[in-house]
């Protein structure tokens, strides 16, 4: 047998050195990878939270606010009516027309109204006459006549007189004549004729001398005050038919916007009230209780205490809900930046009113509060969505750190304050609180670095040796047993 040694088995174990080498090269180069990737993510992180630990102490201003969100209201609104009843005869104004003061929405028909009035004027003209005949006293023609009345009455008396005893001497004579019963009767009658009109011109004298007495001596007392009773009654109702006609007009009490106009021209309304009848086509609308809403043309009625509705723009107030722990802070007076959602716009107001009680929803408490806007902008409509930011407090150029360098337990406050690279736990006074930094009025001065508490999270790390998601050691590779074993 020869000692020659066949080539297959020397090409097997040459294929399974080149194997192992190659293995062995690649497990450098890995291991070469993870410590560099190692080494550069370690750097970063170090570099990172060496960057974002320090905050330095300087001088600034804190603001100190809370925020809430609501609408946009009137501070004063209206509801009108007629003053009067009647039929409308003119609207003159639509929903959304902004008005002035005093100006005319709507009339009624003025003609009952201006009849009472005349009525009224004419019943004081009267009154203020018989007053002032009787404060002014008898005139040289009023005094004229009652003397020629008095000697007229005295004149009738005599008359009388006369006829009385002419009466009696024509009795004397017939019964001297012997005159027949019959005429003797005549005569007695005329003689009880002529005595009547005695009895009565001696009593209108009586009346008349009283009479020109009360001319000579003025009105009474009471009948001063009477005639002036009469006339404060006069002018009252002059003044009611004044006003009643003022009510045939209906004015704007303050300058503002029309929200809701309850009628139109030929409706009947009453004092107070007013009802209408009309038709619609496509409409949706609301007015003092009373709502249309049609796709197609329909009638409909409304009944309502207002005719018009109408709110003030200039004066607009926001109540704006506000989380329990910050209602402590806000108090009346504070100024507050109102924004308009839809536009970004801005508007400044103050607070107005505070509610002394909350309102729970899903287990959160909140207080209202009421802003009233200073300076309304001109695209400022009622019901408007806004936020709002209340400035609760504010301080200028006082020392100011970064909120989160500093860590409170209780009633006190410390920082790790850096003197030469070391920090030392130091007690601080605070003051007033922003958003994101805090007054300090003691403990500290300017210039001082500060380290920020950091927080460690273990949960992303990986503690094993080797890259993560690598496995450990060379068990990326297996055993030697992944080089393969001997010939086959």
């Amino acid at each position: 047998m020869s000692d020659v040694t066949s080539p297959a088995p020397r090409k097997r174990m040459s294929s399974l050195l080149r194997h192992h080498w190659l293995n062995l090269g690649l497990l450098v180069i890995l291991v070469a990878v993870v410590v560099i990737a190692y080494l550069t993510v370690g750097s970063s992180d170090t570099s990172t939270a060496s960057a974002s630990r320090t905050a330095t102490v300087s001088t600034g201003n804190v603001t100190s606010t809370v925020s809430g969100s609501g609408n946009l209201a009137s501070s004063r609104s209206s509801s009108l009516s007629f003053g009067a009843s009647g039929t409308v005869t003119a609207v003159k104004v639509k929903v959304g027309d902004k008005v002035k003061k005093n100006q005319i929405l709507a009339t009624i028909d003025t003609a009952s109204a201006q009849r009472e009035l005349a009525s009224a004027k004419a019943s004081l003209a009267s009154a203020q006459a018989s007053y002032d005949d009787l404060t002014e006293g008898q005139t040289s023609a009023e005094k004229e006549v009652d003397s020629l009345a008095l000697e007229s009455a005295q004149a009738s008396v005599d008359s009388a007189k006369d006829a009385v005893t002419e009466a009696l001497k024509q009795v004397k004579a017939d019964k001297a004549d012997g005159a027949d019963a019959a005429t003797l009767k005549k005569d007695r009658e005329a003689v009880t004729s002529a005595r009547s009109q005695l009895t009565s011109a001696k009593s209108q004298l009586a009346e008349k001398k009283v009479s020109v007495q009360q001319n000579q001596e003025g009105a009474s007392d009471a009948e001063i005050a009477e005639a002036e009773v009469n006339i404060a009654s006069a002018k009252v109702s002059v003044q009611d038919a004044q006003d009643a006609l003022d009510a045939t007009k209906l004015r704007a009490p303050f300058a503002g916007t029309v929200l809701t106009v309850g009628g139109e021209v030929g409706d009947s309304v009453s004092s107070g009230s007013s009802s209408s009848s009309s038709s619609s086509s496509s409409s949706s609308g609301a007015s003092s209780g009373s709502t249309e809403s049609s796709d197609t043309s329909s009638s409909s009625s409304s009944s309502s205490s207002a005719f018009i509705t109408m709110a003030s723009t200039s004066k607009m107030s926001v109540t704006a809900s506000i989380a329990e722990a910050d209602i402590g802070s806000v108090e009346t007076g504070q100024e507050a930046e109102i924004t308009l959602s839809a536009s970004d716009e801005t508007m400044t107001g103050t607070v107005s009113e505070i509610s002394p009680e909350g309102t729970t929803s899903s287990n959160v408490v909140q207080y209202e509060v009421t802003i009233t806007v200073t300076d309304p902008v001109d695209s400022a409509r009622l019901g408007a969505s806004v936020s709002v930011v209340i400035t609760t407090g504010s301080a200028e150029n006082v020392l100011v750190l970064q909120t989160s360098a500093i860590t409170t337990t209780g009633d006190t406050s410390t920082v790790s304050l850096l003197k030469n690279g070391v920090a030392t736990t130091t007690e601080v006074e605070t003051g007033l609180e922003g958003s994101s930094t805090t007054e300090i009025k003691s403990g500290l001065s300017a210039g001082d670095e500060v380290q920020i508490p950091t927080t460690t999270t273990d949960s992303d790390s990986s503690s094993s040796n080797g890259v993560p998601g690598m496995g450990g050691g060379g068990g990326g590779f297996g055993g030697g047993g992944g080089m393969g074993g001997g010939p086959q």
